[in-house]
């Protein structure tokens, strides 16, 4: 290292612990020695390029952890008389005996020594949380130990105290995520308290409970979570941050409002995440009920002269909840007014993928629950839908039958299911009017759409859905999936249900492509 730069980071160490001569939040042992002592752990950070302060960040918890498919760890300190080891043991509610000890850094592993795990794969493995341990002394065996010391304080050999003694200090690396620094303290009654007796970086590990989905309380796609470690505990994490604001349904950059500002060319208007040409002029009309508002878009009548509060929209004149009373398509979720697919938003670590909206690790070392099979994915899938290839908008249901993703799906208002996606309804003004023999289409409850008809005329049947929200429309056969009848359809009424296949179909391109 350059004279010059050993000075600067000196002068960084110097600066950080002049700052907290007595720092306002900071662990002291029981004899209010304030931790860690030194700068060891400092100028190590320093190095590192981690923005730790060693004496306010030091954490006590996480306790336990959750173990992933591959755990790193690498020997980044030894500073102490003895030669100590760490490992790993099970997590049961009792202190664990020498035999349920699992060591893999020995005493004899110097600085620098990297090593890979995989717990879940270890036959020791119980499958629930698992905690950490030092033992000091007694190279060789966990058996000859002098003391073990156990990330779960109260198993130490002086944590029957009333104020037990610390020996281990957590810090989250502000670097990678899921990876902490352990310092270890190897006396009893504190020793010289510098935490740098075997200092270990450790990756591949959460909080337990970590991982899990959540609602952070952000508008927009920002409100969309999963927990978290920060600080020593678990904090809910939005899993998307602001974006620029698109035409797509969204509310992109977090503000509560939903596609606002001018988004399309000039001669269009966003109206539930689409340009589409102003009404009020030409030959672009509302019908159905709708009205033109003063923005370009059709609205329901009675939401005209309502005015709603950021993050709520109007719905039949009163005004409700982005999300309130919306069932979205088989594999998507409701945000800020808009059903869409949260795998498409954001990327998992290499050893994970995306299920429902969260990041989970790979079922070839995570495993599956009965009746289900490992895909090369890294997904799980039941047993009777390996190889089953359903149609575009449906999906294999556990006893290996494709149904519709439509089914029970309520879109949000002015959208209507089709192929899988809510997409806006197409406009009752346009396409014609249906003859008398045309198919109907129906919407929600089972309603027509305006420009068709209520009945299929001679010999026909009805193509409506059974009041699931959904837009029966024709779907390539196969598969036992569900399809509607394709008998004599009134040309309006078939032009317009193909416009919406067509329309859903390059919409499901894009956004998952």
């Amino acid at each position: 290292m350059s004279n010059v730069r050993a000075a600067t980071l000196a002068s960084l160490v110097v600066a950080l612990v002049a700052t907290q001569a007595n720092p306002a939040h900071a662990l002291k042992q029981p004899n209010n020695v304030v931790i860690p002592v030194g700068t060891s752990l400092q100028t190590l950070f320093v190095k590192r390029g981690e923005a730790l302060n060693a004496t306010t960040d030091a954490q006590a918890v996480p306790e336990t952890y959750t173990p992933t498919c591959k755990l790193e760890f690498e020997v980044l300190q030894r500073n102490a008389g003895y030669k100590n080891a760490f490992g790993w043991y099970n997590v049961t509610g009792l202190k664990p005996g020498l035999a349920e000890l699992h060591e893999f850094l020995s005493c004899n592993d110097g600085v620098g020594t990297k090593k890979v795990l995989s717990i879940k794969k270890d036959p020791a493995y119980a499958g629930g949380d698992i905690g950490f341990f030092e033992a000091t002394g007694g190279c060789g065996s966990v058996q000859k130990h002098d003391a073990i010391f156990f990330s779960e304080k109260k198993y130490n050999p002086d944590g029957s105290n009333q104020n037990a003694f610390y020996h281990l200090l957590i810090y989250n690396s502000t670097v990678l995520p899921k990876a902490f620094y352990f310092g270890w303290e190897d006396l009893l009654a504190g020793g010289d308290n510098d935490f740098d007796d075997l200092t270990t970086f450790v990756s591949g590990i959460g909080c337990t409970g970590s991982g899990s989905k959540c609602a952070t309380g952000q508008l927009g796609i920002c409100g969309e979570g999963s927990q978290q470690c920060q600080g020593g505990a678990l904090a809910c994490v939005p899993l998307f941050a602001p974006e620029t604001e698109l035409c797509d349904g969204l509310d992109n950059d977090c503000s509560g409002i939903v596609d606002e500002g001018n988004l399309c060319a000039d001669a269009d208007v966003c109206d539930k995440g689409h340009c589409v040409p102003k009404c009020g002029g030409g030959e672009f009309t509302c019908g159905g009920g709708t009205v033109c508002s003063p923005t370009g878009v059709c609205v329901d009548a009675a939401c005209l002269l309502v005015t709603c509060p950021e993050n709520t929209r109007c719905d039949g004149g009163n005004c409700v909840g982005p999300c309130d009373g919306v069932a979205c398509p088989f594999g998507e979720v409701c945000l800020a007014g808009s059903c869409f697919d949260p795998c498409t938003k954001f990327s998992c670590d290499d050893d994970q993928v995306c299920v429902d909206g969260a990041c989970v690790e790979h079922c070839d070392c995570a495993g599956c629950k009965p009746g289900k099979t490992c895909q090369s994915d890294g997904r799980c899938l039941a047993d009777a839908c390996v190889n089953k290839v359903c149609a575009a908008g449906t999906h294999c249901d556990p006893v290996g039958d494709c149904i519709d993703d439509c089914i029970g799906a309520i879109c949000p208002a002015g959208e209507v299911c089709a192929i899988g996606e809510c997409v806006a309804k197409p406009d009752p003004g346009q396409g014609g009017a249906g003859g008398s023999s045309g198919a109907s289409m129906l919407v929600g409850g089972g309603s027509p759409v305006a420009g068709s008809t209520a009945s299929t005329g001679q010999g026909g049947s009805s193509a409506g859905g059974a009041g699931d929200g959904s837009l029966q429309v024709p779907r390539p056969s196969g598969c036992a999936c569900r399809v509607a009848p394709t008998s004599d359809a009134g040309t309006g009424a078939l032009s317009a249900a193909m416009a919406l296949i067509g329309f859903a179909w390059r919409r499901r391109r894009a956004t998952r492509s």
